[in-house]
C-alpha cells in the first residue's frame, strides 16, 4: 500500500522527485525495517511487522498519518520515533538514491580493507551516523544518518541534527580522502489525534569531494561494504560463524593470513544450508533463516508445517535470504563478479521481494513455503 510524505530535498535541484511529496509503499519501509533490525548490534525483534497496524486506515496513495502519537512519555516517543525513522530513511534510500548496500557504524570506526588501508575514520566527537552505504553496481559511496520526530515546527531541527552527525565520518584510502555523498534525512510524523496533522520527510544531500584514489583500492572499498553488509545480515540469522569469516577478510592486513580466512570462509559457505522458495523460480539458492515477530528463528528448523503454523498464529514469519553465489563473489574479492551478479535482473514473483544487493524477503503461509535443497 502506497503512503506518501510532503517532501523537501537540498539542493532542490537534485531531487529525485517532482512535486511536493514522495511515495513509499508501506510493505517497502517493512522490507527496509526487517533488514534494519537484523543487520543492527542488538535484539532482533520485529517492530517492522506493527507498522501496518499503526496507521490510519485511509487507503493507499494517502498520508503516512499514525492514528496517534507513538507513545505518550517522552522516552518512548524518541525511541520510536528514531527507529521508524530508520526503517523510512532506509526504505527512501534504496529506492530514490539507489542505495542498496549498507555497513552500519557503531561507537567505533570501521575497516573495510586492512591490507590497503581502508577506513572508515571518526572526525569529530559525538554519535556516529547510521550507515556507509553504496549502490548495486559498487559506486554512490554515501554516509547516512536518519531522525525521525514529533516536532510541531516541522523536521528543520532534526534534519540539522542529523547533517551534523553525517559530518563525524570520513572515508580514507591510505592518507587519502575519499569522495562521498553526505546524507541527512528526517522524517516528521502526523497523527490523526494530538499530533501534527501532516508527515514530512526531508532529506540534505550533497557531494563532498575528496582525493583520487587507485582504481583497485576503490574496488576493495565497495567489497568490503559488501563484506560487511552480507555479516551483519547472516549473523543473526544463525550464521555467525560465516559472518564472523567475512568480517575477517575485512580486517586482515596479512597476504598470508586473507588466504587462510578465505579458505575458513569458503569451507563455511560449503556447509550452510542452501534454501529456495518452493514451487518458483523466482530465489536461485538462499543462505539466510525465518524471521517473525518474536524474532530470527536460529534454534530450531521450521518445516513447511511449522511454517503454517507460525503464519496462522499471525506471527508474520518471512524468509530473509542472500543469494549464495553473491557471497562466494564476496568471499573470493571478485569486483567485477559482483557487478555482473547485483547488475543481473531479478525475477520477483507476486510474494518474493528482493533488494538489489543479492537479498530476498519472501513472507510464508497461504501456500508459500521455503525449503532446503
Amino acid at each position: 500500500m502506497t503512503r506518501t510524505f510532503v517532501h523537501s530535498f537540498d539542493p532542490a535541484s537534485a531531487s529525485p522527485v517532482a512535486g511536493p511529496t514522495v511515495d513509499l509503499e508501506v510493505s517497502e519501509i517493512e522490507d527496509a525495517g526487517i533488514r534494519e533490525v537484523l543487520q543492527t548490534p542488538g535484539a532482533a525483534y520485529g517492530a517492522w511487522s506493527i507498522l501496518d497496524a499503526l496507521l490510519t486506515a485511509t487507503g493507499p496513495g494517502t498520508p503516512f498519518i499514525f492514528k496517534e502519537p507513538l507513545g505518550q512519555a517522552r522516552e518512548v516517543k524518541v525511541a520510536l520515533s528514531g527507529l521508524f525513522g530508520r526503517f523510512v530513511a532506509r526504505a527512501y534510500l534504496e529506492r530514490y538514491l539507489n542505495l542498496s548496500i549498507f555497513a552500519h557504524l557503531g561507537s567505533r570506526s570501521l575497516l573495510l580493507d586492512g591490507r590497503r588501508r581502508i577506513d572508515i575514520v571518526r572526525r569529530s566527537r559525538g554519535d556516529l551516523p547510521d550507515w556507509v552505504a553504496c549502490a548495486a553496481d559498487l559506486s554512490s559511496l554515501t554516509v547516512a544518518e536518519a531522525k525521525g520526530c514529533h516536532d510541531p515546527g516541522g523536521p528543520d531541527k532534526a534534519l540539522a541534527r542529523g547533517w551534523a552527525q553525517a559530518q563525524r565520518i570520513d572515508v580514507t584510502a591510505g592518507d587519502r580522502k575519499v569522495t562521498i555523498k553526505r546524507v541527512a534525512t528526517a522524517t516528521r510524523w502526523g497523527a490523526a489525534i494530538n499530533g501534527p496533522a501532516q508527515a514530512y520527510l526531508s532529506v540534505r544531500d550533497p557531494v563532498d569531494e575528496g582525493e583520487p584514489i587507485d582504481p583497485d583500492d576503490k574496488d576493495a572499498l565497495f567489497i568490503g561494504l559488501l563484506r560487511h553488509h552480507i555479516a551483519n545480515l547472516a549473523n543473526p540469522l544463525g550464521h555467525a560463524e560465516l559472518a564472523g569469516a567475512l568480517r575477517r577478510l575485512a580486517h586482515e592486513r596479512s597476504q598470508r593470513e586473507l588466504q587462510r580466512d578465505v579458505a575458513s570462509a569458503r569451507a563455511l559457505l560449503h556447509t550452510a544450508p542452501v534454501q529456495d522458495m518452493e514451487g518458483t523460480g523466482a530465489t536461485n539458492g538462499l543462505v539466510g533463516g525465518i524471521v517473525t515477530r518474536a524474532g530470527p528463528l536460529t534454534d530450531a528448523a521450521a518445516d513447511p508445517a511449522d511454517q503454517h503454523v507460525l503464519a496462522r498464529l499471525n506471527l508474520r514469519p518471512v524468509f530473509v535470504g542472500i543469494a549464495r553465489d553473491l557471497i562466494d563473489a564476496a568471499i573470493e574479492g571478485d569486483a567485477k563478479t559482483i557487478r555482473d551478479r547485483l547488475g543481473e535482473a531479478t525475477k520477483p514473483d507476486e510474494f518474493a521481494r528482493p533488494d538489489r544487493a543479492g537479498g530476498w524477503v519472501i513472507p510464508l503461509g497461504a501456500g508459500r513455503r521455503i525449503g532446503s535443497r
